[in-house]
């Protein structure tokens, strides 16, 4: 048998996102990996971001992303860019930022809770090897008293149809997903959470006597095009329309409305991959503190 040339080799090996193999092994089986990346420089500098638009976030949950204040938006992702670009880029195969946010929950607040959902589709996962990454950095420690992360490990390979901002789709399965198969991520100040953007997600309330802030961010492969998804609820609930959008299309469209600027790509069924309980419980496994 003849060995490979480099340039097969290259053709046929799956693409990377993280340079680390252990930590390649991780995001591809579970879907997330946890990063000691921040200094104490960078949490001051990115807490001294959230201070600027704290009054912004004055809601149960907000994260800048979401604000109509272009302005703001624009700026905390200038100063948040800056930063992963210095500490995130490095350990990734070749990405780019394409947002930063900062996202905080008040304090006791029952409205503060995040359902579980998977975040919208920013490039083609159906590509081999192609997904975008959600960048996750709590500025304080976080337990699931202020409202940390829970994920569903494994949940990135059950749906990577096109989507748009919502929801699980899957809701008659939430009960089981929440009561067996969901994990509670603890993390420290100064550690970065890199999840596959498929990945079943969603956080309790914060329940501490502080806001729980959070720098955030969203990375893509260098050579991919960056897509949004729409729905239209009210005139064709059940299709999804794919775009191809600006570089700084996250950073200064609404989201949930239709595109006022890229190129409409394509009108899709908006049907996810087909989940049942089944299929559910072969895919996944229980964790342990909730089996």
């Amino acid at each position: 048998m003849t060995r490979p040339t480099i340039k097969e080799t290259a053709m046929t090996r799956p693409r990377r996102a993280l340079r680390d193999p252990h930590s390649e092994d991780l995001l591809r089986r579970d879907g997330y990996v946890v990063l000691p990346l921040l200094t104490e420089g960078d949490l001051a500098a990115l807490r001294a971001v959230y201070d600027r638009v704290a009054q912004a976030h004055d809601d149960g949950f907000m994260a800048s992303v979401l604000h109509d204040d272009l302005a703001m938006r624009a700026g905390v992702h200038s100063a948040l860019a800056e930063i992963w670009q210095a500490r995130v880029l490095p350990v990734l195969e070749e990405f780019r930022i394409i947002v930063g946010s900062v996202a905080a929950k008040a304090a006791n607040s029952d409205s503060s809770s995040v359902g579980l959902h998977q975040d919208l589709s920013f490039v083609d996962e159906n590509r081999p090897g192609h997904l975008a990454l959600s960048i996750w950095a709590p500025l304080q420690d976080v337990t699931p008293e202020n409202g940390c992360l829970s994920l569903t490990p494994g949940s990135h390979l059950l749906n990577s149809n096109w989507r748009e901002p919502s929801g699980l789709p899957y809701r008659e399965l939430i009960p089981v997903i929440e009561g067996e198969f969901m994990q509670a991520l603890p993390m420290r100040a100064g550690e970065v959470l890199l999840m596959d953007s498929r990945t079943f997600h969603g956080s309790p309330p914060n329940f501490s006597d502080r806001p729980r802030v959070v720098a955030a961010g969203v990375a893509i492969p260098a050579e991919s095009p960056l897509f949004y998804v729409h729905r239209d609820h009210g005139d064709n609930p059940d299709q999804v329309e794919v775009w191809q959008v600006p570089e700084d299309f996250y950073r200064q469209h609404t989201i949930g409305m239709r595109p006022a600027e890229g190129r409409h790509l394509a009108t899709l069924a908006g049907d996810p991959e087909p989940l049942d309980e089944a299929r559910l419980r072969r895919a996944l496994r229980p964790v342990a503190a909730n089996a």
